[in-house]
């Protein structure tokens, strides 16, 4: 169906060219239609005849509900519309008859502005009326018989053919070709019997709601029984009930003003239509993008960024509604945000911008409700219950309606104290009303605010109240014009007319003393940087003053927060702090001024009265001046005038004239400088200490040979005690002047072997104590000498060991220096019984530094623990062990040769190595010494003890290693002589038990190795030299894998060697098989490792005694054959006659006729008798015996 927009015409000629053209686009109408519901028919049908037949006449377009209709738009409510002419709109869409999509009118520019303006008169169920009407002349007549219509569209061919004779109109000019042609119109109606029938349904469907009412509780029953009166199938009337649902959404959202009760309507009619939550999502996205391309038809896009306009607003209440439906539904939080998305898009708009839409639609509503509570609060009418089911229906979350109590609860605060009165008022005035915090609990109650939100907002509020007189009640108080005690009872009042708590109080307060006292430093640093130094420090005295007033309002206040004042209000890293706004180098400056302006404002100019030197100290706590700035200052501004006193005196006390009396009068010219400035002892050490080294100089510089006298001595300890100087102090003053001195003296009491003599022990102690040196410090200088004196000794111990082992070449090559040839001895390797040697030219010069190190007691023993030790005692005539802990002690080496860089570590290992070697070598009374210094030796050259052992237990493994071997080759194993021999080496070598046993296993498993390379790696092994070699381990007790470390795989190869000779032999048979037990268990082979090589063995033997009989066969001597058969036989006893051969029947009775052919007279007949059974089995005569 086509609306179809024509103009009328007053004249027959206008009439007849009227009903041409209506014939004309009849005909294209009904070529469109007919074809394509005869087409699904499968029916021919020629829509010229039919075109012909309708042209012949003119109410036939009447007929078929499609002549011309009056032009309505759901856009344009009915009841304000006109009838519209050509002139003033120009269709640019048309849509089929009961379509609820609306036909795009595009206005003149002179109606657009009135169209928009005829909004606000749609609503939902005027829109349904004006849908109800939407009908052409056939869905007319099908609302009037519905039964019947139905009942035609549903029957035969022929049916249809004869209503289309019922439903063409007579009349003279009607001929039989018309009634043919109405003939044939019925014939092919039924499609559109059907879609008449179902179009008549919609405005029907439209009609019931739009009468009973979307809140009528028989709205559902109505619904259906217009169902059942067309007879519509449940997706045609779904799509039904979408359309009426989208027809009323749009009506509503016409009016750009939101109403609460609008979305309790769409959750009714939703209810009403049956619709689910997949039709109503569909509906208001299709709706949704049909509104928007209608509203932008008339207005700009760019015009609906304004949320002001009435389009906007409408689309925006659209949102709301969609959003409200969507949660009212029970949607899940995908399925939401699915359906919100489609809506928003077609708004052009993302899902965020949405919903920050909606609650701006939604908030206005809340927003009434909580007016609503604050005007019903004294009623008990409200509660916070209802306000929560008002949120709920608003769809208004939690954050948001929680920020709307605090701002209505604002509102009510400002209320309650007058602010907001249209005319000026003085803040000094208002104040809450009485029992007015009783109603502002009553509302916090009912919105459900936290203590701490309320108490901020009533705060907020009467904070600038309360500064509007406390400000100047502070000033006036400071200024001394109220005093504080009157100030605390006007701010205690003031407090309680603004209902403000004590915790509120004491902010406000804290921010009054902020604000009284930042306004001083302000003016101060206003001063300081025009540089009126007088200002700066009048300025920090009424600072000061300030301070204290506040100080006694507190006081009167009874509060204890503000009990460090200072911390409170004078912190410097903290921007609440009064001076916190003042830069670090600021506050200095202004300390720094007000410390010299206090000096000179005594009556000599020159000190610090003790009342000027307490406000400085206030000054610098005031400031957040830290001690060491403090200090620091003070010794830029009077450390000057203490140096030059301090010079004075020590330049007097130095001299050649220093007596008593001097040293007094210079003490009491120091002290007074002290005093007048208040500078502390620490000022006068941090002079002191170049001061004191520059006098040792002096007197150093002033006596022979620089140690000073008696009386040089006693000068500079009455220049200590001036000083301030402890002994400790001038320690190391003395070390820097006369150290080198101390250190001199020890060098030349070493004398030319290096060893101080102990009559110069004394003398070199009483030398330490007259040049003023720590013991310390004595001591270190002590080490020093002896390492400048040790480090040419150890290289050349090192050249001596190269000497020893290099050629002339070698050394001078590595030394870059040609030693000549008398320096070097034959070059003979070290060929010593055990395979190593020593030098005994070296071994001498090892003891001689050795000597030097221990003559000098250059090692200390110090304590490294404690341990606990059991001794005997006698009690009265018992004998009893006690317990008793002990210092555990160690000797440090302080001077080594690794630290001093005389050798490097290899070579210091090496070094060791040979004293070692030439201690187990040497005979004679050197011996036991050399014995005894190994440890003192490792000691000073820096081993540990631990590289020491191992350097030792090497030398045990090569000396083990030398004797076992030549022993066990020339007697086999070891005997009593060489274990006694062992353990002499063992003691010599200072090896424990322990070592000398894990050397000894170490060494003989080497040898038996060794011995198993050499038998298993030669071609050729003789079986024999395998079985005296298994059974030599056995009788030393080493196990063959485990302690001689032979592998598996020679194990087994092992036992092939030995076992196989003997089975050949014939040795080894079923009833002596305990033989290959001795030997798996000899070899360490378990059970089934054994098994599987001895039947691999059988195997192959098997097969080469196979491989002789069938060559004998095969030659024709069939007489060789006996002996290898017999062996067959004796091996597969081994194996119940399974040997696994691949033997030819023919061949295989041949060989068991030779068998049997032989002479077995000498044997049992069972056992010869078996023996057949087991042949017959190996040479695949006869299956193996299967066993029970």
């Amino acid at each position: 169906d086509h609306h179809i927009l024509g103009s009328s015409s007053g004249s027959s000629s206008a009439k007849n060219n009227q009903r041409s053209t209506s014939s004309l686009n009849l005909w294209i109408l009904f070529h469109s239609i007919f074809s394509e519901r005869l087409a699904d028919q499968n029916m021919l049908f020629k829509s010229a005849a039919l075109a012909a037949a309708i042209a012949l006449s003119g109410s036939t377009t009447d007929a078929f509900g499609v002549g011309r209709t009056q032009l309505s738009s759901t856009f344009v409510h009915q009841s304000a519309s006109r009838r519209i002419s050509t002139s003033s709109f120009s269709v640019v869409h048309t849509r089929p008859a009961g379509d609820t999509t609306s036909i795009a009118i595009r206005p003149n520019s002179q109606r657009a502005a009135s169209l928009n303006m005829l909004l606000d008169s749609n609503s939902g169920i005027e829109e349904l009326e004006e849908m109800a009407k939407e009908t052409d002349k056939l869905t007319a007549t099908a609302q009037k018989s519905p039964g019947l219509f139905k009942a035609g569209g549903m029957a035969s061919v022929p049916a249809a053919a004869a209503l289309g004779f019922a439903i063409t109109p007579a009349g003279p000019a009607v001929s039989a070709a018309v009634a043919a042609a109405g003939a044939v119109g019925g014939f092919i109606g039924k499609s559109k019997l059907d879609s008449a029938t179902e179009a008549a349904a919609r405005p029907a469907l439209a009609q019931a709601v739009a009468e009973c009412g979307v809140d009528s509780p028989d709205l559902p029953s109505r619904v259906a029984a217009v169902k059942s009166e067309y007879n519509v199938d449940d997706e045609d009337f779904a799509d039904m009930c979408a359309a009426v649902y989208k027809r009323y959404l749009t009506g509503v959202v016409k009016n750009p003003i939101a109403k609460t009760g609008e979305v309790k309507e769409l959750k009714q009619l939703r209810a009403g239509l049956g619709m689910d939550n997949l039709s109503t999502g569909a509906a208001h996205a299709d709706a949704a993008r049909e509104f928007y391309r209608q509203t932008c038809l008339f207005t700009p896009e760019e015009e609906l960024e304004d949320p002001d306009h009435p389009d906007r607003m409408s689309i925006d209440k659209f949102l709301f509604l969609s959003e409200r439906a969507f949660r009212q539904a029970g949607e899940t939080e995908e399925a939401f945000k699915y359906e919100m998305t489609r809506v928003a898009k077609a708004f052009k708009v993302d899902m965020e911008e949405a919903l920050e839409r909606v609650a701006e639609v939604a908030e206005p509503f809340y927003r009434r409700a909580l007016g609503s509570t604050r005007a019903k609060l004294e009623t008990g009418a409200v509660s916070s219950e209802m306000l929560v089911r008002a949120r709920t229906s608003l769809g208004i979350d939690e954050r948001t309606a929680y920020d709307m109590h605090v701002t209505t609860f604002n509102d009510e605060i400002k209320e309650l104290l007058g602010k907001d009165a249209e005319m000026e008022l003085d803040p000094a005035t208002l104040k809450f009303p009485d029992n007015a915090m009783a109603r502002l609990e009553k509302l916090k109650e009912v919105f459900g605010l936290s203590d701490t939100d309320a108490d901020y907002e009533i705060q907020l509020e009467a904070t600038e109240l309360f500064q509007a007189t406390a400000l100047k009640t502070m000033e006036d108080t400071i200024n001394g014009i109220i005093e504080p005690k009157k100030t605390w009872e006007d701010l205690a009042q003031r407090q309680n007319e603004l209902c403000l708590k004590d915790e509120q109080m004491k902010t406000l307060f804290a921010s009054m003393v902020m604000q009284s006292l930042g306004k001083l430093f302000e003016e101060t640093i206003t001063f300081a940087n025009v540089n009126n130094e007088a200002a700066v420090y009048d300025k920090l005295l009424d600072t000061l003053g300030a301070a204290e007033k506040c100080k006694l309002v507190l006081n009167e206040s009874g509060w204890n927060d503000f009990d460090d004042f200072n911390a409170k209000f004078f912190d410097p890293w903290s921007g609440d702090s009064a001076c916190g706004f003042i830069s670090p180098d600021k506050r200095l400056n202004l300390f720094k001024i007000f410390l010299v302006r206090a000096a000179r404002k005594s009556e000599s100019g020159k000190e610090l009265t003790d009342e000027n030197y307490t406000k400085v100290m206030e000054v610098k706590e005031m400031l957040g001046i830290s001690d060491s700035d403090c200090n620091e200052e003070i010794r830029k501004s009077f450390g000057p005038e203490l140096m030059k006193a301090l010079r004075t005196a020590v330049d007097e006390i130095t001299s050649d004239d220093c007596t008593e009396e001097l040293v007094k009068n210079m003490k009491e010219v120091v002290n007074k400088v002290i005093k007048d400035y208040k500078l502390s002892e620490d000022l006068v050490r941090e002079y002191a200490g170049p001061l004191y080294v520059k006098a040792c100089n002096i007197v150093s510089q002033s006596t022979p040979g620089g140690v000073p006298n008696k009386e040089r001595m006693e000068s500079l300890d009455s220049l200590r005690d001036l000083l301030k100087l402890t002994e400790e102090d001038t320690f190391p003053a003395h070390l820097e002047v006369f150290g080198e001195v101390y250190k001199q003296s020890v060098q030349e009491t070493m004398g030319p072997t290096g060893i101080i003599r102990p009559e110069f022990r004394g003398p070199l102690e009483d030398l330490q104590g007259r040049l003023g040196v720590s013991k310390e410090a004595a001591k270190d200088l002590f080490l020093e000498a002896v390492k400048e004196r040790f480090t040419p000794m150890v290289e050349f111990l090192v050249l001596e060991l190269e000497r020893s082992m290099l050629s002339k070449q070698q050394l001078s090559q590595k030394r870059g220096v040609d030693y000549g040839e008398d320096l070097f001895q034959t070059g003979k390797a070290a060929d010593g019984q055990l395979g190593i040697s020593s030098e005994t030219n070296l071994m001498t010069d090892i003891m001689n530094v050795i000597d030097f190190y221990t003559e000098n007691a250059v090692s200390e023993e110090v304590e490294v623990g404690k341990e606990e030790i059991e001794k005997k005692v006698m009690e009265g005539d018992e004998e009893k062990t006690v317990k008793e802990e002990v210092p555990v002690m160690e000797t440090v080496y302080p001077i080594t040769a690794l630290e001093t860089g005389a050798v490097e570590g290899e070579l210091a290992e090496l070094l060791f190595r040979q004293f070692v070697v030439g201690a187990f070598t040497a005979q004679g009374p050197n011996a036991a010494r050399y014995e005894a210094s190994k440890d003192t030796f490792g000691g000073i050259i820096g081993l540990t003890k631990e590289k020491q052992d191992e350097i030792s237990g090497n030398i045990g493994e090569t000396v083990y290693d030398n004797y076992i071997q030549n022993s066990m080759s020339t007697k086999g194993q070891l005997d009593q002589q060489d274990m006694m021999f062992l353990a002499n080496i063992q003691g010599k070598l200072g090896l424990n038990e322990e070592q000398g046993e894990k050397m000894l296993l170490a060494s003989q498993k080497k040898v038996l190795s060794q011995e198993a390379d050499s038998i298993l790696d030669t071609e050729g092994a003789q079986p024999e030299l395998v079985k005296t070699f298994r059974e030599k381990c056995n009788s030393m007790g080493m196990e063959m894998e485990k302690d001689v470390g032979i592998s598996k795989q020679r194990l087994v190869r092992m036992f092939e060697m030995e076992i196989t000779p003997q089975l050949n032999r014939g040795e080894i048979t079923i009833n002596n098989a305990n033989l290959l037990t001795e030997v798996q268990e000899s070899l360490g082979l378990t059970e089934e490792e054994a098994e599987k090589v001895f039947e691999n063995i059988v195997d192959k033997r098997a097969k080469v005694y196979i491989g002789q009989i069938k060559g004998e066969i095969l030659r024709g001597r069939e007489d060789n054959c006996a002996d290898a058969i017999k062996k067959i036989v004796s091996l597969a006893q081994f194996v119940d006659g399974e040997l696994g051969l691949e033997v030819e029947e023919a061949t295989a009775y041949k060989i068991f006729n030779l068998y049997e052919a032989v002479d077995f007279s000498d044997e049992e007949k069972e056992d010869v008798e078996a023996n057949k059974d087991l042949l017959k089995v190996a040479i695949g005569l006869a299956a193996a015996p299967v066993e029970a």
